[in-house]
């Protein structure tokens, strides 16, 4: 559970970053001596994890985004940022699933 939870995770922050550096794979740059970097950032703990990452061009810092995770009793959730031009934006995903099994189960769906 927790792998897939992860490899979600993974995969949604990369989605939600690939906006973010939309504009950097068009035409190539005027000037060649154009330099950028990525600033990647993963920490794991026993319930959470954060993964994020950073953009730098020439001009100095582009956009960034990041995604934290963790892990309930009753669920998990996850939260994040993608920013780009001085604008940001938002997110929060709460799961509850032991409702969702008290649900299912009072509607007979499981066997549980």
């Amino acid at each position: 559970m927790k792998t897939w939870l992860c490899l979600g995770a993974l995969g949604a922050v990369l989605v939600l970053t690939v906006p973010a550096f939309a504009d950097h794979n068009g035409a190539p740059p005027a000037d060649p001596r154009t330099e950028s970097s990525l600033d990647l950032d993963l920490k794991l703990g026993p319930r959470t994890f954060r993964f994020g990452g950073r953009f730098f061009g020439r001009d100095g810092y582009l956009a960034g985004a990041w995604l934290n995770g963790e892990t309930r009793g009753d669920g998990f959730s996850l939260d994040g940022r993608v920013e780009q031009d001085g604008k940001a934006h938002h997110f929060k995903f709460n799961v509850d699933i032991d409702e969702w099994l008290r649900r299912a189960i009072r509607w007979g769906v499981t066997d549980l």
